[in-house]
């Protein structure tokens, strides 16, 4: 018996992208949880039953499997089958197609999946380093994106006080627009090779650094824009708005990272926990609360404190789910979430912990490490955007206020002068009349142009540092509270700097 499947053209490009990045974290996240709850000998609609009950992409497609063969009598092949053929991503339709020869030629649940497990592990590692190494590349090409369209605005503001180049509003509004486009491009670009990963739990029971970061998110970002606007408004200058901004960005913005720097050390420390508590567990046939009055609390080193914590309401008495689920919700992370439920739901359908253990532990270190390459190449970014960031605002400040200087002493010597100019103006060789040379430059428009830019230069430069770092979003404020700074310092001291240089060539 065969379900015809009509398909359907997806025009929801959003939802394709989102699930084309999630889809292989996906697989290696329901694999994990079906090959530990496997050993614990359940029946197959029971795997398929929990298995149906998890979130994610995959869990709806075994959900469907489930769903046909208790609702509509179909066997475990045919509906993975008739899954697999509703399936969008190629991973998961793969997956399910092997899933259904499994069952047709009657393999042992166990073995296939923990085989499953092993290779998505391998394939998950493979795309996940293709990817940093694209983001390698692309961080690169960015640099190198980002310094062509400054140079082109640079040649617009140099030609804009040499040349009369008639309507300079409308040649600034092309070039401004070629800049836009060129720069949101490559941090779209940044954006989609970037692994896919989610480091925060999104649940109730937060960290002390999350329950800051959320309490002073709410107070400071709803007057954000308005705080920005009245500013605006009033006409404050532009580097004390950007120092504004800055300031209030970065308490949020220090609370995050101090939070994902935490996450990264607990979740790289994860593996050493389950695969030591499962051990412990199942050597001494023990309960995990016993198991853990026996693990070495030093030896889990970032998740010393919590899981002391967690002994404490242990031996309290307190119910095992209510400790656990506080323990998952202080650690803050999204994969001490996902794997510490797959080792308890799998402990306690009465799977062999040491299994269950060692599974979880191979799944999470990986996953870990792979985190450190990217760390590598995020950081090396980091530290190029920065200064990177700085040379280029620094270059079109310097340029605009030369512009100014220049073209107001030429205004200044033309009205002390203006009988000899008068009176030379019929002599000037043909051509002359191209060059812009008597102050025909709107300085009023150029100066808001050139602090547009370095508003857009700067939000570009903090979205491509928050995509290729990751992390939460509350680093997203770390990072604009830097560059937002680095900004402001740059619109205070390049004027100065150039009016500087400026009065000594002129000799004032």
């Amino acid at each position: 018996m065969e379900m015809r499947i009509k398909k359907k053209i997806d025009f929801d490009i959003g939802r394709q992208i989102k699930e084309d990045q999630a889809m292989m974290l996906d697989l290696l996240n329901i694999l994990t949880y079906l090959s530990s709850i496997a050993t614990a000998n359940i029946s197959r609609n029971r795997i398929f039953e929990l298995a149906s009950q998890q979130d994610g992409i995959t869990a709806k497609s075994l959900k469907k499997v489930y769903l046909l063969t208790r609702n509509y009598g179909y066997d475990y092949a045919t509906a993975s089958r008739v899954a697999a053929g509703e399936a969008h991503h190629s991973a998961l339709k793969d997956f399910l197609i092997r899933l259904s020869n499994a069952f047709g030629t009657g393999e042992d649940e166990e073995k296939f999946l923990r085989g499953e497990t092993e290779r998505m592990v391998e394939v998950y590692t493979n795309k996940y380093l293709s990817d940093v190494e694209s983001l390698r590349k692309w961080t690169d090409g960015y640099a190198a994106l980002l310094v062509s369209v400054v140079l082109i605005i640079a040649v617009f503001l140099i030609s804009s006080m040499l040349f009369n180049m008639g309507d300079t509003v409308l040649t600034s509004l092309l070039a401004g627009a070629l800049f836009c486009f060129v720069t949101f491009f490559g941090v779209y670009v940044i954006y989609r090779v970037a692994p896919y990963e989610v480091m925060m739990h999104s649940l109730e029971i937060k960290s002390e650094e999350q329950k800051l970061a959320r309490k002073m998110s709410r107070i400071i970002l709803p007057p954000l824009g308005i705080t920005a606007l009245i500013l605006v408004v009033i006409r404050v200058e532009p580097w004390i708005i950007f120092l504004v901004l800055a300031a209030l960005l970065a308490p949020i913005g220090v609370a995050g990272m101090r939070d994902w720097k935490k996450v990264e050390k607990r979740d790289f420390d994860l593996s050493t926990f389950l695969k030591s508590l499962g051990t412990i567990a199942g050597t001494a046939v023990a309960t995990l609360g016993v198991s853990l009055e026996h693990l070495d609390k030093k030896s889990v080193a970032s998740l010393e404190e919590p899981v002391n914590r967690l002994q404490k309401r242990l031996m309290s008495g307190i119910n095992p789910k209510i400790c656990w689920r506080y323990f998952v919700g202080e650690t803050g992370s999204e994969l001490i979430n996902k794997f510490t439920s797959v080792f308890l739901d799998a402990i306690d359908l009465g799977g062999n912990p040491t299994k269950i253990g060692e599974v979880t532990a191979r799944s999470s270190l990986g996953i870990a490490i792979l985190r450190a390459k990217r760390k590598l190449v995020s950081s090396g970014f980091i530290n190029l955007v920065v200064p990177l960031h700085a040379t280029m605002c620094g270059v079109l400040i310097f340029i605009y206020r030369i512009m100014f200087s220049f073209n107001n002493s030429v205004a200044r010597m033309m009205e002390e002068h203006s009988a000899e100019v008068g009176g030379a103006a019929g002599q000037m060789p043909a051509g002359m009349s191209y060059f812009n040379i008597g102050g025909g430059v709107d300085l009023a428009f150029i100066a808001k142009y050139v602090t547009i830019i370095v508003l857009v230069l700067t939000i570009a430069n903090v979205l491509a540092s928050k995509f290729a770092v990751g992390g939460s979003n509350y680093t997203l404020c770390f990072y604009a509270s830097i560059l937002f700074f680095v900004s402001a310092l740059v619109l205070f001291t390049i004027p100065l700097f150039a009016d500087h240089i400026f009065s000594m060539q002129m000799g004032g």
